[in-house]
């Protein structure tokens, strides 16, 4: 619109000029090599402005002769660019399509057409880490950490190697630059707190929690389950130490932290047992079995006082499970303690309502423990062990990253050395659970007519199995099972 208005008034300031013109005719006169011209002013003024309009363009015209080259070149750059970064990201995508061939072939175009090393690196080491040569790979991700654009990228992709091949302490020293490159991004922190705690430097990771909390990187909650967890780990090493008193300090922190943390909790009961504070340990015992009942707590209990009697026992298992006397825990603790102290209809109550509601192999061993102990009916004991190998796995310590069943908590799983992975479950796909049926005695054998009774043994000598064939060579087989005494 501008750009129209300052044409219109052009013209119109043309028009004005040539009205004056023709108004005030004059006469213009040169005198130039002996030579005199002479014209009107309205022609001279025509002639002056056609003069102008020549000049600039021969002036246009040589420009362009001068700058066409660099022009032709630019073009041609800008075209080798459009076609590299198309290249870069049809590779990228045969990256993620996991087409080898295809991924390194335009990786070697993109190396041809883009004057860009960063992004030529990052698609040839994906390429080469998709076709598996690790080495190239890794020649690509150093050449990518010379680079300070790209040196974040580089250090990434070397940790990653480092991490599959199980080089803990150059994945440590990769990730702590990583940190100091970039200190607010998630995974650095994740990644960096891993390596620490998996490497014993607990402080450190302490110092990693604090600043991710922070940062906002982690809430509340978690923050404080992940100092928890630091405290618990170096409670564990003080204790292995001999700092028992130490290890007490830590545990009760890692617990006032994450109460339902049991192993803190159980560790904190145990230590002021051994310190002789029974009243400390009791409470903090029974407030975490009222909270999450679970055997570690259980087995703290017992250490406080392991030389008491069976009825002993018992009633203290009573005023342990008092708070949360219907949890599958409780009543698995109290059957124990019943049977140890002959309390044999106790036993089968507890027993009986947790294979109504939470069956599981540990119910069915205590059947057969009761079945002996009570009548010493060891064919029913060993009836009730059948039938526990058919009963779902008991709870137990799983890596929910790798499923590794583990007898302990511990803050790193052996197997996949993920952190805080381990949680109190009972594994997939454990057995059915079968229909209570008490044993029933044996029948009594019914032999064939035409077929003698065995004969009579006497005790000592009596085989686990006899084998009788009719004389008539069918398929019948008639076993008689006896029984040593």
């Amino acid at each position: 619109m501008a750009r129209a208005l300052l044409v219109f008034l052009g013209l119109v300031a043309l028009a004005a000029a040539g009205a004056w013109l023709a108004d005030h005719p004059g006469l213009v006169s040169v005198q130039w090599g002996g030579r005199r011209i002479e014209t009107d002013t309205a022609v001279a003024v025509a002639a002056v402005l056609v003069l102008i309009f020549v000049v600039a363009f021969l002036a246009r015209f040589w420009r362009w002769l001068m700058t066409s080259p660099m022009a032709l070149a630019t073009l041609r750059a800008e075209g080798r660019r459009r076609k590299g970064y198309q290249a870069l990201s049809r590779g990228l995508v045969a990256v993620a399509a996991g087409d080898v061939g295809q991924a390194k072939k335009l990786a070697r175009r993109t190396a041809d057409l883009l004057d860009d090393p960063p992004l030529t690196l990052l698609l040839s080491a994906q390429a080469a880490q998709l076709d598996g040569d690790e080495g190239a790979a890794r020649d690509y991700f150093a050449a990518m950490r010379e680079q300070p654009e790209t040196e974040f990228l580089g250090l990434r992709g070397l940790l990653v190697q480092a991490r599959r091949a199980g080089d803990g302490a150059e994945a440590l020293r990769l990730a702590r630059r990583a940190f100091e490159l970039r200190p607010d991004t998630p995974w650095v922190l994740q990644e960096l707190f891993g390596l620490e705690a998996a490497a014993g430097n607990w402080p450190a990771a302490r110092k990693l929690v604090d600043q991710a909390a922070k940062r906002k990187l982690l809430d509340g909650a978690a923050a404080d389950r992940r100092r928890a967890l630091v405290l618990f780990a170096q409670a564990l090493a003080a204790e292995a130490q001999g700092e028992t008193k130490r290890a007490l300090e830590l545990a009760r922190k890692a617990h006032g932290l994450a109460a339902d943390f049991v192993p803190a909790t159980a560790m904190a009961g145990r230590l002021h047992g051994a310190a002789n504070d029974g009243r400390k340990a009791r409470r903090l015992l029974r407030e975490g079995w009222q909270r999450l009942p679970h055997p570690e707590l259980l087995a703290a209990w017992r250490s406080l006082d392991p030389q008491q009697q069976p009825a002993a026992r018992l009633q203290a298992v009573r005023e342990l499970t008092a708070d949360n006397p219907g949890h599958e825990e409780s009543r698995v603790a109290l059957a124990e303690a019943a049977i140890a102290a002959g309390q044999w209809d106790l036993a089968r109550d507890q027993l009986q309502a947790l294979m109504d509601g939470a069956p599981s192999v540990r119910v069915g061993r205590l059947f057969a423990d009761l079945e002996e102990a009570e009548s010493g009916d060891a064919a029913a004991g060993r009836e009730w062990l059948r039938r526990a190998a058919a009963l779902p796995a008991d709870a137990g310590w799983l890596c929910q990253t790798c499923g590794r069943q583990n007898g302990e908590w511990a803050p790193h799983c052996p197997d996949c050395a993920s952190f805080d992975a381990f949680a109190w479950r009972r594994p997939a796909g454990s057995g059915a659970v079968l229909p209570y049926q008490p044993p029933e005695p044996p029948a009594e054998e019914i032999l064939p007519p035409d077929v003698e009774p065995p004969p009579e043994l006497t005790s000592n000598e009596l085989p686990a199995e006899i084998t009788i064939e009719p004389p008539d060579d069918s398929d019948l087989e008639i076993r008689a099972e006896g029984k040593r005494t």
